[in-house]
């Protein structure tokens, strides 16, 4: 692989999926996002086609050779050190890909295992070893989550119950009897009860885990939460939100130990869904959204903040920071972009507030310079500076996905590009006919020396003054991250 200068490393592998922390979804040429497993290190996963492939120090034996009765094509997951980029372990996996959780399970004292679903089959990976237990064959499923009994809902709605020891099957399936699931997820109340939320066509509803295993004819000592069971219908299902024009439903980190709230995406509002009330707390009106809302500490009162960018036309969008609290703008700022361009992103820092990373274009370059240029810009925000923002201009970049992290507690944050043949960091080489990209990081404070200062809010292209660029850039060096999330 081919290493940067000091302010970054890049790694290039053949057609990689990579996945980020909060959902799965597909990229161009048979690439898809999944998730980081640790903050140490990232957690590849790329398709072998070929025979033989060799790039630099990484060299993929055929999948055969591997691994008995593994033809091509295959899967490898890859595990990539955060420091270098040097490949630590990987693992020869059976095609087709379905999805990929990690974090979950394990034994104390060995590490958490990455859950793959492929080739209608669970296997557990060791995260620090690379060792795999294959599991149950399993069918089309949804990632169920990191309980002790593994669970898969299929898109006919039905759930299954796996051993999270063995990856049998346990108990019988369950109709969940609640029309097409879209998504769900797991959630737990301050009480510890477990509930399934499931985002369907007719809305949002919940379903008590207990529930579910004695459907299914398993003995458990899963909680109730009987304030959400007096609301229940018969079947079990209990109505959060009952309206089909729901587009996205995401878990909130509540403040300190409290259960999440649940934020509630439509057409034209978000809203926040409280878990002790299971009531609107805020309602806040918008513009279509261009991405999933992301999340962050603009202030310093413990609950998290909510990202959002809104189409305002011609190419233009609006980045707001809504109050977690009361969902009233505390930060707003308009911006070019283009159809690749990454989400939001935050890290939080040891004062309590994050550090806010965005994509896109200043307004002063028009849309003929600004898309025919070979650069685009990303944008640091310090909330305590919110009237101007450190912009780098980078080489444009195909980018599949971007992630911020955090590698050394206390300092050490950088952010994650993987980005495609389509980008100016990756050469017209082809890998035996396989499309390379490139794995990318770059230390936050690093890109603080290369910015400039500028200025938003009132005027555009308001002159910054030498002392308040030297202000901002100070605060920045001064800063100190955290590992919470």
């Amino acid at each position: 692989g081919a290493r940067g200068g000091g302010a970054g490393v890049n790694r290039r592998h053949c057609e990689v999926l990579l996945w980020d922390t909060r959902v799965v979804w597909s990229i161009v040429k048979s690439c898809e996002v999944l998730r980081y497993c640790r903050i140490e290190r990232q957690f590849l996963t790329y398709v072998d086609k070929q025979d033989i492939k060799s790039d630099g120090d990484l060299l993929h034996c055929v999948c055969a050779a591997c691994v008995t009765g593994l033809l091509p094509p295959c899967l490898f997951l890859l595990a990539v050190d955060g420091t270098d980029g040097e490949t630590l372990w990987e693992r020869p996996l059976a095609a087709e890909f379905d999805w990929v959780q990690c974090g979950v399970g394990g034994d104390e004292g060995k590490g958490k295992t990455c859950l793959v679903a492929h080739a209608d089959n669970f296997t557990a990976i060791n995260t620090h070893t690379g060792t795999a237990q294959s599991l149950t064959h399993t069918g089309t499923s949804q990632s169920g989550g990191g309980l002790k009994q593994t669970l898969s809902l299929s898109l006919q709605t039905e759930l299954v119950f796996f051993s999270g020891k063995s990856g049998n099957v346990i108990g019988s399936k369950v109709d969940m009897d609640s029309g097409e699931t879209l998504e769900h997820l797991q959630f737990t109340t301050s009480s510890g009860a477990q509930y399934l939320l499931l985002h369907t066509d007719a809305g949002l509803y919940a379903v008590g885990l207990w529930r579910l295993a004695e459907k299914a004819g398993l003995k458990s000592s899963l909680k109730k939460e009987d304030s959400w069971e007096k609301r229940a219908k018969p079947a079990g299902l209990i109505p959060l939100y009952e309206l089909g024009s729901l587009r996205r439903v995401l878990l909130v980190k509540g403040s300190g130990d409290s259960s999440p709230s649940v934020l509630l995406c439509t057409p034209t509002s978000v809203q926040l869904l409280t878990h002790n009330t299971l009531s609107i707390s805020w309602t806040t009106n918008t513009s279509m959204l261009l991405s999933t809302p992301s999340f962050g500490h603009y202030n310093t009162d413990g609950v998290p903040d909510v990202v959002l960018e809104e189409d305002q036309g011609n190419t233009t969008k609006r980045v707001v920071i809504l109050d977690g609290k009361t969902g009233r703008v505390l930060w707003s700022a308009s911006l070019l972009f283009w159809t690749q361009s990454p989400r939001p992103t935050s890290v939080l820092t040891l004062n309590s507030y994050s550090v806010f990373m965005l994509w896109g274009e200043r307004l002063s370059h028009s849309n003929k310079t600004s898309f025919a240029a070979e650069e685009h810009s990303t944008f640091l925000l310090h909330p305590n500076h919110p009237q101007v923002l450190l912009e780098r201009r980078n080489p444009t970049q195909n980018i599949m996905s971007f992630k911020a992290v955090l590698l050394e507690r206390g300092r050490h944050a950088c952010y994650l590009v993987l980005s495609g043949a389509d980008g100016t960091q990756v050469d017209d080489a082809v890998l035996s006919g396989a499309e390379p990209v490139v794995l990318t990081k770059r230390k936050i404070k690093d890109d603080v020396l290369e910015s400039s200062v500028l200025g938003v809010g009132g005027d555009e292209g308001v002159a910054v003054s030498r002392d308040q660029e030297e202000s901002v850039r100070e605060a920045f060096h001064r800063l100190r991250f955290s590992d919470e999330k």
